[in-house]
């Protein structure tokens, strides 16, 4: 594939920045090579910390695509950058041609990456035991991470888990459900091997008590992703369990004010991307939704949708808190303002951290995964828990279908803007059609249902004969 890139780029790379968020160590004299990445315990984790250090810098589907994208797709955010031909306008339409490359290539680079730190890690008889396995972890809860949007964005994906480039450009489809085993396997296993500690940037040492940066993935990072992904495959069971306990980790894990969701190293994260750029000023969502003088840029492309306003409730204070305004040539204009710090000034006052996993979500998923098993009041509990943090009182759902609808509906505002989560919800809870034909329409596009997955890249197709392509494309 055009995108691959072989590991020593990525280390390169993070010795060259001069970024010491992660990797507090000098770099060695010597180029890096292969073959000696995984001879010392500095350089085999700086693979997993450059491997940060470039998401974090990027914008990429861990970063801002899969925000920005999937809400043009669905019904949170509307198009203000009319460009034909860019991505935001297909999206936004529901009308992906197969020439645009959504996230594909990006995603795999990554999964490469992880691929070959994986064995390279376990291959190494130089470096601490207990090393080997916090960082062979982190590889395999990021490998998840990344499969878990490709499977939810393009359906059958090819499932590649060796770092051998000819797999690549061989490799046929998979199997969503053989997808989901992987990632289910790969975050057990992961489990097993990430410490229950926030550990510094030498992935030995934890952070002491009060000081930890939540940007290294944990067994409870490991547990959240697996809650998810279990919802996802409808082990309602196994999604309760999973999500209880991070619910029921109370020392470390809480809910906090709305207005504090977002920051760096809350209560609430359970996984974050730290900022890397200079002044701390590195969050795409910031630079792309908040709206000051300008829209219709491909800087500043969306206002929030009259779908999502009209979502919230009154008194809600999610909306006080996490929706701005902007006055813009006469016109108000409400945008996505979980994010705050678009400026360099801002970011220094009040850092902020791009949250990937947080404790909100696993109350949702414990209470949509109860609902399922028909346990009424323990899924009230959970949604009334999230409502009355917001300012809201409790659901007057009360029984299995009124739940299930219930915890769609807090979804939609809690979790609005952030990674693509109401596209997913749309598909996996078959409520894709219903809503998108309504929606589409007033987007300037016409839904069909194939339009729910989007089309393999063709320059993709062209090297990999054994890929083909969705159907309706």
């Amino acid at each position: 594939m055009k995108y691959l890139h072989f590991i020593i780029t990525i280390i390169s790379f993070t010795l060259a920045s001069g970024c010491k968020k992660f990797v507090e160590l000098d770099p060695p004299d010597d180029r890096l090579t292969e073959s000696t990445v995984y001879a010392t315990n500095e350089t085999a984790t700086s693979v997993l910390n450059g491997l940060y250090i470039r998401i974090a810098e990027t914008n990429n589907v861990l970063t801002s695509y899969a925000t920005t994208y999937m809400g043009f797709a669905s019904d949170e955010l509307k198009n203000h950058y009319l460009n034909a031909v860019s991505p935001y306008t297909q999206l936004y339409q529901n009308n992906v041609n197969i020439d645009t490359e959504i996230y594909w290539g990006t995603t795999y680079t990554l999964i490469y990456n992880c691929n070959v730190a994986i064995e390279g890690i376990e291959n190494s008889t130089k470096l601490n035991s207990q090393l080997k396995l916090q960082l062979v972890g982190e590889a395999k809860f990021m490998r998840a991470l990344c499969y878990y949007y490709l499977v939810n964005t393009y359906g059958r994906v090819p499932l590649v888990i060796k770092s051998d480039y000819r797999s690549y450009l061989m490799a046929k489809r998979a199997e969503v459900s053989d997808i989901y085993a992987q990632m289910i396997a790969d975050l057990q296993d992961a489990q097993g091997k990430l410490s229950k500690n926030y550990l510094n940037g030498d992935a030995l040492t934890p952070y002491s008590p009060g000081n930890a940066e939540r940007v290294r993935p944990t067994y409870w990072a490991a547990t959240a992703l697996l809650a998810r992904i279990y919802l996802y495959d409808k082990q309602w069971a196994q999604a309760e369990a999973a999500a209880s306990i991070l619910i029921d980790n109370t020392s470390m894990f809480s809910l906090v004010a709305p207005s504090s969701v977002f920051l760096k190293n809350t209560q609430e994260s359970i996984f974050q991307l730290q900022a890397v750029i200079q002044n701390n000023y590195a969050l795409f969502d910031a630079r792309t939704f908040v709206l000051t003088n300008s829209i219709g840029t491909s800087s500043s492309p969306a206002s929030i949708s009259p779908q999502l306003e009209q979502a919230f409730e009154a008194n809600d204070q999610r909306k006080a808190n996490w929706i701005g305004t902007a006055n813009i040539s006469g016109v108000n204009y409400l945008f996505s303002y979980k994010y705050k710090a678009n400026t360099p000034v801002l970011a220094a006052s009040k850092p902020e951290y791009l949250t990937l996993l947080r404790l909100a979500e696993q109350y949702l998923i414990r209470a949509e995964a109860r609902a399922n098993l028909n346990n009424v009041d323990g899924a009230q509990a959970d949604i009334n828990r999230i409502r009355n943090r917001s300012g809201l009182g409790n659901t007057p759902a009360n029984n299995q279908p009124a739940l299930l609808d219930a915890v769609m509906k807090e979804r939609q505002v809690e979790l609005f803007c952030e990674q693509g989560h109401r596209w997913f919800d749309l598909k996996r809870t078959g409520r894709v059609n219903d809503v998108m034909t309504v929606v589409t329409p007033t987007k300037g596009g016409e839904w069909q249902p194939y339009k729910q997955l989007m089309p393999i890249p063709a320059y993709e197709i062209g090297i990999d004969k054994n890929l083909d392509q969705n159907p309706g494309y």
